[in-house]
């Protein structure tokens, strides 16, 4: 479940990233960092607060190289 959870978080990141806006593309990283937040404040997460940390800047990183991806491919079809 948690991989399917993760395949649809990129496919929507993708998708926003590759539109005319590049804030779009800036929507979903928000949100992962408010949940995360969230988790963390509310003790499910389950990770101290370097492990959130870590988990938090792996994450960011896959969406922002996600959305560095969509941003390539925009402009080469241009």
């Amino acid at each position: 479940m948690p991989a399917l959870i993760y395949a649809l978080l990129f496919a929507v990141q993708y998708f926003l990233s590759r539109t005319g806006n590049k804030l779009l593309g800036a929507i979903v990283p928000i949100i992962f960092v408010c949940i995360l937040i969230f988790l963390y404040l509310t003790g499910k997460l389950g990770l101290n607060l370097w492990g959130t940390l870590i988990f938090g800047s792996i994450g960011l990183l896959f969406l922002l190289a996600e959305w560095d991806k969509a941003q390539k491919d925009k402009q080469e079809q241009r």
